[in-house]
Order: structure tokens, then C-alpha cells, then sequence
């Protein structure tokens, strides 16, 4: 799903050094920084390299760190950026899996709004899932309205019905009364609406009398809803270390130069001092641009 690709040296520059995902805004995980090369006492002969990597969506930075042979470098070190480049393809492709799907959904959120509503339910199903949940998803007919049984202890079960709605059409009190009576017909002791849009003050207000009657449903909007999704991508998380190894070999963007220091094990590479960086005049004269239209 995550790809290198050149994006050019000032957006590579900010990106590498950049504490959050530029993508979903997740802290990103800094891995510990490696050396390759000589280590031979009195050799400057080096690279060094230190990942970056976002455990909700996956993107990735990398920086790289040459010494003593890079085309660049005469007394000095030069230093090379790589960045995760997301890689388009249809949510609603039923043949990708899950966990691509919900990567990619929680790197682009709008792109949920392009989920078939059968993979969105699948989506909600694997998310209750990851988050400590026995549950399955329904058949298309024949479910009452409800879309996702979460199996609880002593055979309780709970209902969720799933709506992928645009924004601008907000759950209806309706829809709450039609979601409890489904419960109540099909034995479920509690249960949740989740959307991808939001609930109209009706809907959370019937919400709370159903509550108060003893048949408790939670509501889940788009906002909870990606809360619930960044939760479960941590927590199912696990660091790929042949992708990792594939990505430090990757000719990256020149980003500066810096003068020549002996590398301490561990040492953050963020940390050396960019010293000499030189900008291709189109670059240069783009981001002007852009800034001062912004």
C-alpha cells in the first residue's frame, strides 16, 4: 500500500523531519539508527540510516546519512531523505484486504464515503474485533436491522447497525426507534449505531430514553468511529523489518550537507545540523508561490 516516490527535496526535507504522520497525525514511532558500512577505527567510510513509522496508516520516513562517498560529499556528510508514497486503488474493491483497506481509510478519512456498505459493515466488524470483541457480521436479509452481533459473556448479545452516510445526512430519532425495536425483537440486551456522518439532537436524545428503559444504545459517530479505527491499528501493529531493510537501500532525495561527525550508537540523525542545502530553482519558486497565494 506504502511506496517510495521522489516528491522533490523541500516536501521530502519537511516530511522526514516532521514527529507526525503527515497523513492521519499520528506521533510517529522513531526507530533506533543503524550504521552500514566500515567501522574501522580512523574510517569515515559510512551509511547511516534512521526509519520513522506511523503505527495507525503505516506511512514512513527514512533518513540516510553518507559518509565519505556520496557524489556530494567532500569534507562533509550529505544526507538523503525517503518518504512513504500512498499508492491509489479502490476502496471499494471487495478483493483488497481489510487490513490494506483500513489503512488506507485511515490515511485519506474521505475516502470511507467510497466503501461499499457491505465492506464498511466488514470494516466495523474487524475493528470490534481488534478491540477485544467476539463478533460477526449478518446476512444481507433476514438481520432486522442490524448489521454486526457482538457475542457477550452468558450468551448476551448486543446489536450494531452500520451506516456509511455522506456528512450532510445526519442520523434521524427514527432511525434509534427502529434500531431499538430490532434489538428488542431479536433478544440483543444493548446496542450501537455507528455511522460515518453524525446524529441529529433527536437521535442522541431517544438514544437516552431507550438507555433509561433498560435497552442502552451507544452512538458512534464519524469522529468516534476513526478514535475506535486508530485504536485497533496500534494495537495490531507489528514492525516489518524486511520492508524496513528494503527502504534503506532506496536512493532517496538529497535534503543538505553537514559537517563529518563520528556516529554514536543510537544517536537521533535528526539531530545533525544541516549546514549546506542548496534548493533546484523550481522548487525554490513553487513553494513561493504557493505561499504567498496561500
Amino acid at each position: 500500500m506504502w511506496d517510495y516516490a521522489e516528491d522533490g527535496q523541500i516536501i521530502t526535507q519537511a516530511a522526514v523531519y516532521s514527529k507526525v504522520c503527515i497523513y492521519c497525525g499520528t506521533a510517529l514511532l522513531k526507530l533506533p539508527s543503524t550504521q552500514f558500512g566500515s567501522r574501522e577505527p580512523g574510517s569515515n567510510h559510512a551509511l547511516l540510516a534512521q526509519p520513522a513509522v506511523c503505527k495507525t496508516c503505516g506511512w514512513w520516513s527514512l533518513i540516510q546519512v553518507f559518509q565519505g562517498y556520496h557524489p556530494r560529499t567532500m569534507d562533509m556528510e550529505c544526507y538523503s531523505g525517503s518518504i512513504g508514497s500512498l499508492l491509489e486503488f479502490d476502496p471499494a474493491d471487495i478483493s483488497r484486504p481489510l487490513s490494506e483497506i483500513r489503512k488506507f481509510i485511515a490515511a485519506k478519512q474521505d475516502s470511507v464515503y467510497r466503501l461499499s456498505p457491505r465492506i464498511f459493515e466488514e470494516v466495523v466488524a474487524s475493528v470490534c474485533r481488534d478491540l477485544g470483541w467476539s463478533c460477526r457480521v449478518t446476512a444481507y436479509s433476514g438481520d432486522g436491522g442490524i448489521d454486526v452481533i457482538v457475542d457477550g459473556p452468558d450468551g448476551a448479545t448486543a446489536g450494531v447497525q452500520v451506516r456509511r452516510y455522506k456528512k450532510t445526512r445526519k442520523i434521524e430519532a427514527e432511525q434509534i426507534r427502529s434500531l431499538a425495536g430490532a434489538l428488542i425483537l431479536n433478544g440483543h440486551t444493548r446496542g450501537a449505531f455507528v455511522t460515518t456522518s453524525s446524529f441529529r439532537r433527536g437521535a442522541k436524545s431517544a438514544a437516552r430514553r431507550f438507555g433509561a428503559i433498560g435497552t442502552p444504545i451507544e452512538l458512534l459517530d464519524c469522529e468516534r468511529f476513526f478514535e475506535a479505527l486508530g485504536i485497533a491499528q496500534r494495537k495490531t501493529w507489528r514492525l516489518d523489518l524486511e520492508a524496513i531493510r528494503k527502504r534503506i537501500v532506496v536512493e532517496g532525495v538529497h535534503i543538505g550537507s553537514g559537517k563529518y561527525a563520528p556516529y554514536k550508537e543510537g544517536e537521533d540523525l535528526l539531530d545533525r545540523n544541516i549546514i549546506i542545502c542548496v534548493y533546484p530553482a523550481d522548487e525554490f519558486i513553487d513553494q513561493r508561490v504557493s505561499a504567498s497565494e496561500g
